[in-house]
């Protein structure tokens, strides 16, 4: 006699089901692996000279800002958080998300719904019902009832559905809504980080306009001088009217630039009051240089790249990724049967005195089974953009790495450039300093005349604006730096990865 044998996808199926009522299941797609990409052991060779030697362990993520030392700048950053409008609502996305994982694995439940109804029915008397010759019926009150009679109809029932995941559909998209949810807090990581950067560089930026504000109001006042001296020269004839008119003009010059500057300077302070939660004009920030209240802080040799592990926008776009890899075996679930166990149970009773007795009860539970046979090509539609969505994901993880990347090496350049152009500047600056004095000197002596003077002068504003200018650059850049590693450049196993400051509450 020939012994039967069964094809593999039968004993497949048969050992599917087994494993699904015992909760195991067999999961469809494959499990996610984190893509390889290529990327250099630190920063190091990116920039163009050596960067600064400082302490890593003085910068945690949750609270960078520290690094700068100025307690004001904390104070806005620690109000933004608080009261930023965006956080909040970028604190309510992630409790949605969260919510969204809650109800993509409410199928693994039984679903129970209890229904009641009571109803007063009035027999037609155009029916068979109504005329009492309804065939096939059992015996009830609508049939035996008189035409036009009414009478009640007392209804409970309880309805249970309880789908058995044996391929992993359910699971698989709560595995998907799971990783919907990290990418919602990535996104609000990332929206955090871009408003304690936005207040930092706002912050800076006002600091700088005071210093110019202060330069031109020096400025002014030495030109003035400079105006009454000419004059009372100009009147002994040591002075000509030509040299009088070109110091009245430099005089109305540099009165033009203040108000410019104050208005610049009002702009920004609205712009740092929108973000920390306030409305424009409620702020009071004594003006004061930026030299004076900022610290310049240093950059650690040897940036190890497993710091942007820890952005934002990467670990959102691996995030996705996962959620797209999982759809993928959700996608291939709806080409398997559908196992479940269906339930009813209820009371029907004409009369509610009756309702709760057991003539009343009604009962069936059994299992069920739905296997696709056509459904116009929908499953392979699904799972074919499953995978291009995957694919498309996949791209988009490799390509937020290559820019972060590139961001750093940027930034990484930028500072160094800043630091050796500071260097320059300082030296400038003390050289136009020393210039001044000399020509003042030299003038007073009658070796030259007052335009050198004037010149010297100038030169030393300028150099003094520039060198305002490049330290808030410097200092936009390391804010930059900070918000490009995720914030600041302790490893993963020294800082948390996600600042107390933002985190939902359930």
């Amino acid at each position: 006699m020939k012994q039967r044998t069964f094809s593999r996808p039968i004993v497949a199926a048969a050992i599917c089901v087994v494993l699904g009522l015992s909760s195991t299941g067999c999961l469809q797609g494959q499990n996610y692996h984190r893509p390889p990409v290529d990327t250099p052991a630190d920063w190091t060779r990116m920039a163009s000279g050596p960067l600064a030697a400082g302490s890593s362990d003085k910068v945690p993520e949750a609270d960078w800002w520290q690094a700068f030392h100025n307690q004001e700048l904390t104070q806005f950053i620690e109000r933004a958080l608080a009261q930023n409008h965006d956080i909040r609502r970028a604190v309510s996305r992630v409790l949605e998300g969260r919510a969204s994982v809650t109800t993509a694995g409410a199928g693994l439940y039984p679903q129970l719904n209890v229904q009641g109804s009571y109803s007063n029915i009035v027999v037609s008397k155009n029916t068979l019902a109504g005329l009492g010759l309804a065939t096939g019926q059992q015996p009830g009150p609508q049939v035996f009832a008189r035409p036009g009679s009414s009478f009640d109809l007392w209804n409970g029932a309880a309805d249970l559905r309880w789908e058995l995941d044996v391929w992993g559909r359910i699971r698989r998209g709560m595995e998907a809504a799971s990783a919907d949810a990290q990418a919602i807090e990535q996104d609000a990581r990332a929206i955090a980080l871009t408003l304690i950067s936005d207040v930092g560089q706002s912050y800076f930026r006002i600091r700088e306009l005071d210093e110019q504000i202060e330069i031109a109001q020096r400025a002014l006042t030495l030109r003035r001088d400079s105006l009454d001296i000419i004059t009372k020269r100009a009147s002994v004839g040591l002075a000509s009217d030509l040299d009088v008119k070109r110091t009245e003009v430099l005089v109305a010059e540099t009165a033009g630039q203040i108000p410019d500057l104050i208005r610049l300077r009002a702009v920004e302070l609205h712009r740092l009051e929108v973000l920390t939660g306030a409305a424009p004009g409620s702020l009071v920030l004594a003006s004061t240089s930026l030299r004076k209240v900022i610290v310049q802080p240093d950059i650690p040799v040897g940036l190890p790249s497993q710091l942007l592990e820890r952005r934002p926008d990467i670990l959102q776009a691996e995030a996705s990724l996962m959620a797209a890899n999982a759809r993928i075996g959700q996608a291939r679930a709806y080409f398997f049967p559908t196992f479940s166990i269906t339930g009813q149970g209820g009371l029907q009773s004409a009369e509610f005195a009756n309702w709760f007795t057991g003539n009343s009860a009604n009962f069936s539970i059994g299992p069920s089974v739905t296997l696709p046979i056509f459904l116009g090509g929908t499953n392979v539609a699904r799972l074919d953009a499953a995978e291009s969505r995957y694919q498309q994901m996949l791209e988009g993880y490799q390509q937020t790495i290559l820019l972060a990347f590139r961001e750093v090496a940027d930034l990484l350049v930028s500072i160094q450039s800043r630091t050796e152009q500071l260097a320059r500047q300082r030296e400038q600056a003390s050289a136009a300093t020393a210039a001044v004095g000399l020509a003042e000197v030299r003038y007073r002596k009658g070796l030259v005349n007052y335009l050198d003077v004037l010149d010297a002068q100038r030169t030393m504003l300028a150099a003094e604006t520039q060198l305002a200018q490049t330290e808030r650059a410097r200092l936009t850049d390391m804010v930059g730096l900070y918000k490009a590693l995720g914030g600041g450049w302790q490893t993963l196993d020294d800082s948390p990865t996600t600042p107390s400051t933002i985190s939902a509450r359930p």
